[in-house]
This record gives structure tokens, sequence and C-alpha cells, in this order.
């Protein structure tokens, strides 16, 4: 299912081909190589995720831009001229460029994962959290990455009950959808963290639609959350 750009966009990029596997968790797999994001594929997988370098350029520019972005962007952008107009809405700042780019990269490695020629874009900067309660998509698959403050929260899938163990220590809370969990449990991306989470309209991979939530945003932190979804 991989489209066939994808090894060339990665060795174009720069970004190092070499996979040095770390040991897997039943439900979800994380490495320092974007190959890893191939991972979703998986059936078994409800959680991928690139743990890269931070780009300290790129994390300034949307500091300095936080309160400019206002409401942020939203909108279905092709991949042939999402630069442009991406470039056309973002405010300027130095390291604009560098931004663009590096929105432009996720982009362009989301659509060739899943050969398609557009993705649906949201830029948000937050003070709070977007989506505090643990949920699940009703969509194929997204990406989500943040560029300041926390990363997205998620629950591996086998650490779900359908009802709370019982002569079990824990600290179980029960999500929006029936299931508990406990929140010894919850997983967290760090900012920068390229993450690909399975929804629950995923073909025959339903039973692994991720459960994940936004973070809690301290007072006077700043958020600014990318997700991308295939179109």
């Amino acid at each position: 299912m991989l489209g066939r750009h994808t090894q060339t966009l990665f060795q174009a990029g720069g970004i190092n081909m070499q996979v040095q596997k770390s040991q897997p968790s039943p439900s979800w797999c994380d490495d320092h190589s974007p190959l890893v994001l191939t991972e979703i594929f998986s059936p078994s997988n409800s959680v991928a995720i690139w743990k890269r370098e931070e780009n300290a350029t790129v994390s300034q520019y949307f500091e300095s831009a936080f309160e400019a972005l206002g409401l942020g962007i939203r909108g279905v952008f092709s991949i042939n001229t999402l630069k442009d107009a991406i470039s056309d809405m973002l405010p300027d700042y130095e390291g604009k460029q560098k931004a663009v780019n590096d929105i432009y990269l996720l982009s362009d490695i989301l659509t060739c994962l899943f050969e398609c020629d557009a993705v649906g874009l949201r830029i948000a900067p937050l003070t709070s959290a977007m989506c505090p309660s643990f949920h699940i998509d009703n969509i194929p698959v997204r990406l989500v990455h943040t560029y300041v403050g926390s990363g997205t929260q998620w629950l591996p899938v086998e650490a779900l009950y359908e009802n709370a163990p019982q002569n079990v220590k824990g600290n179980f809370t029960k999500t929006n959808f029936g299931r508990f969990y406990d929140k010894n449990h919850i997983q967290q991306m760090s900012a920068f963290d390229v993450g690909l989470l399975k929804g629950k309209a995923w073909q025959d991979h339903e039973q692994m639609a991720a459960v994940h939530r936004s973070c809690q945003v301290q007072t006077h932190e700043k958020r600014v959350l990318l997700t991308l979804d295939p179109m």
C-alpha cells in the first residue's frame, strides 16, 4: 500500500534510512527512523510513532507566531499547491520557510504512504485541551504532530478493559465510550514526534482504532498542534 515515491522522498529529505527496531509493544511501535510509520499498515498496530529530533528554528517560529495564528488554519490542500498555499496563510516571522518546508514534508510523506493527492490540514494554536477526554476518531487514519508544547496522549489497545478489573491494583477510569483504563498506562508523545493513529473507519482494522486525547495545557502554556488526514 506504499506510494511508489515514498523511499525516494525519504532519501531526498536527507532522512536516515537505517532502521534500528526498538522492542515493539503489542499494539504500537516507535522508532527514530521514519520507516516506522509504515508499521501502521500492520493489522496488529493502532499507533506508529516516528521519534524525530526537534528543529529549534521551527519551534521558535511557532512560538513567535502563536498570537498571529489566531484561530489557526484549516482546509483541504492539494500536495502540488500546499507549499504556496500554506506560505500565504502563515504569518511572517523568522523561520517561516523552514516551518512551511516541514509541513510540506509531513504532508508529502502522508500522501505517499496512502497514495492520495491531498491532505486535510489543521494547524491549531491552543491554550486549553481541544479534546480532553479519551476518544476514537471516526476516520481511517490521522497524522498528529505537536510543534510547541506537550504531545498527544494515547492508550495501548491491550490496556483497555470492557469492565473495571476486580482485585487488581490500579487507578481505573472510564472513557467516554465505555471502556476502562488504568491511568498508569497513559502514553504521551513528545514535541516533534510524528504519530499515525488509526481510526475506527479503517476497514477490517476497526478494533485497533487508537484511543487518544489532547494533553492538558497548563496556565500560560502554549501548544501548537498539526493534524493531517489523507484525502
